[in-house]
């Protein structure tokens, strides 16, 4: 299949904020969280970008504020995934009222927002951006398991897992050396897609102050901070939600085309 522009321009974004993420200690100048001009500088040739409200020089906190977002991102994204694979392989393979139960469950979780539910696990753990990396992961699981519950399922009924149960292959056997690996392709491609979900959960927790430190370099939080200069400094918060736009959309994309893919099939 030939790969649609904007899967390369989709790419490209996300190569490039990777690539300014990880050598932001390289290409940023100045520490992201120390003052080193007059408050809402206008860019010059030392401040590219000018400073914050601060003083704090934007385009560091914009270099260094990637690495926070990006890693709480694929973080949060990881626990999902792991968590709601776990469940759905789970809830397909063995008994039957466990399958019922975890069924009912996830189901009861969907019902709530997956950013709501993250936003209550914060409210009882308390603000943090650990607790919001762990908000945000658990807040994610249930829409997980239940696609791959699905996907699970139906390559149970597969020619391979019935050879297995033929010989006498246990269920933990089957589960982990037969349809796990054989459910791989379409796992990464679900948890790409995932991957855009976290990242727009973690910088909406941010933006709401959810992430306890104020000084924090993080492109929620700046976006938020943006805002209240809006009138004056727009850049402030017009960059970072432009960022955070392109990089979730950017995300997706990718995932929507992994989906289409030989092996990467979403399950209905």
């Amino acid at each position: 299949m030939t790969m649609r522009w904007t899967i390369w321009v989709s790419l490209a974004w996300l190569g490039a904020v990777i690539l300014v993420s990880a050598l932001a200690p390289i290409l940023a100048s100045y520490d992201p969280y120390m003052p080193v001009a007059e408050p809402l500088s206008a860019p010059a040739l030392t401040i590219p970008l000018g400073t914050d409200a601060l003083g704090r020089d934007f385009w560091s906190r914009i270099a260094h504020g990637g690495r926070i977002s990006l890693s709480a991102s694929l973080a949060a994204a990881a626990i999902a995934v792991l968590v709601g694979t776990g469940v759905g392989l789970a809830s397909a393979v063995w008994e039957r009222w466990l399958d019922r139960l975890m069924l009912w469950a996830t189901n009861t979780a969907l019902a709530i927002p997956g950013l709501l539910l993250a936003m209550l696990l914060v409210a009882v753990m308390g603000p943090g951006m650990g607790v919001v990396v762990l908000a945000v992961g658990f807040g994610g699981a249930p829409a997980f398991a239940q696609p791959a519950r699905i996907m699970f399922k139906q390559l149970l009924s597969s020619e391979y897992v019935t050879a297995a149960q033929a010989v006498g292959a246990t269920r933990r056997r089957i589960a982990l050396r037969h349809i796990l690996p054989n459910a791989l392709g379409e796992i990464i491609s679900l948890a790409t897609t995932h991957l855009a979900w976290a990242f727009m959960g973690i910088t909406t927790l941010t933006f709401l102050g959810l992430a306890g430190d104020p000084s924090l370099p993080e492109w929620g939080a700046m976006l938020d901070q943006g805002r209240k200069h809006l009138i004056e400094t727009p850049l402030l918060a017009l960059l970072p939600g432009a960022i955070i736009s392109l990089t979730v959309l950017s995300t997706h994309a990718i995932g929507d085309h992994l989906s289409q893919l030989p092996g990467g099939k979403r399950q209905a």
